[in-house]
């Protein structure tokens, strides 16, 4: 017999899935839920843990349970975030885990400045880690991602990001008081790097997307750049276009598999 809360979470995952709710909407709060389905707060509530878990919504407290897929996650270890904007790309930062894996300085040699898209001789503080889904040690990695901080900033960053859980970019803005005007973002097909398979759990050379961002402060300061591997099996992306001067506002959004940094 199917339970009170997973027919209200397969209703809506039906309703979802057939453009009811569109992705980048906002469901109706508990109470309108509890009386549209004839259930308890709790059993509302109990259908919202597992949307959140398949991918489905997000949830904040000023936001409400937002829709970011319409379909769930593959084989439920996805983790699927809309990254339409800087806000959401924030987000993803600060509901997903870093595991640090290493800190080191480098200096762009022709081969990585091609990678990171930057001057070469520009020196950089590397901060290598694995991205994890929170208080859940059985899904496999989200992703590899190697951050490139300017070195004009690599002392208060090594000072402080321990204590930082959100995107370094967001790190960045309260260092230098300036805000992110800007996120350049380039998507790639490539094969997992040898040096990173372990760390993701996954299969050397197998199919994984890697995501290249560069982070501009205002007006006009590239201050980060952030190359991330997502396995294939772990990251999908959707994009919806309209035409110009529709009412309709473009969406995109991604779901992490992993991916690795560069292999050396």
């Amino acid at each position: 017999m199917e339970t009170r809360y997973a027919y209200v979470a397969r209703s809506l995952t039906e309703a979802i899935a057939t453009g009811r709710y569109p992705v980048g909407s906002v469901l109706p709060n508990e109470i309108e839920l509890a009386a549209q389905f004839g259930v308890s707060r709790s059993t509302v509530r109990a259908a919202m843990q597992e949307l959140q878990a398949s991918g489905l919504v997000s949830r904040k407290k000023s936001a409400g349970t937002r829709v970011e897929a319409s379909s769930p996650s593959l084989g439920g270890h996805g983790f699927i975030q809309t990254l339409g904007t800087i806000e959401a790309v924030q987000q993803f930062g600060i509901e997903t885990v870093r595991d640090i894996q290493e800190v080191a300085e480098e200096v762009a040699d022709d081969e990585l400045a091609a990678w990171l898209g930057c001057r070469a001789g520009r020196r950089w503080l590397r901060i290598s880690s694995v991205r994890l889904v929170p208080g859940d040690k059985t899904r496999l990695p989200i992703c590899w991602t190697d951050i490139y901080i300017d070195a004009a900033y690599a002392g208060e960053v090594r000072a402080r990001m321990k204590n930082h859980a959100g995107i370094f970019g967001t790190l960045l803005e309260a260092i230098t008081g300036r805000q992110i005007a800007e996120i350049r973002q380039d998507i790639r097909a490539i094969g997992v790097p040898p040096r990173i398979a372990s760390k993701l759990r996954a299969e050397a050379g197998s199919h994984a997307l890697e995501i290249r961002r560069q982070y501009v402060l205002s007006p006009n300061s590239l201050a980060e750049i952030s190359i991330s591997v997502h396995p294939a099996d772990r990251y999908g992306y959707s994009m919806r276009l309209t035409r110009q001067g529709s009412t309709a506002s473009n969406q995109s959004g991604g779901r992490p598999r992993a991916r690795s940094a560069r292999s050396k």
